[in-house]
């Protein structure tokens, strides 16, 4: 089990997410971070949040899901 939960596109989503190399495990953080950063110049003051990693889009390993008990977790 790796100690940092990971996350990587999957290829059919590359188009939604410019800059982001699909395939690729990245620390989860570190991608939620990049499209928080995205998503807080698209969205308008007062716009409820939206989820970060969408688990449609994104496969996850390791570490802890943050959404607890109810949090999807994908196996390897």
């Amino acid at each position: 089990m790796h100690p940092i939960r990971e996350a990587r596109l999957k290829p059919e989503y590359a188009s939604e997410y410019p800059g982001l190399e699909p395939g690729v495990w990245y620390p989860a953080a570190t991608i939620a971070e990049f499209l928080l950063t995205r998503e807080s110049a698209l969205r308008g003051v007062g716009d409820p949040p939206v989820r970060v990693l969408a688990a449609e889009h994104f496969e996850f390993r390791g570490g802890s899901p943050a959404g607890g008990a109810d949090a999807r977790r994908d196996a390897d």
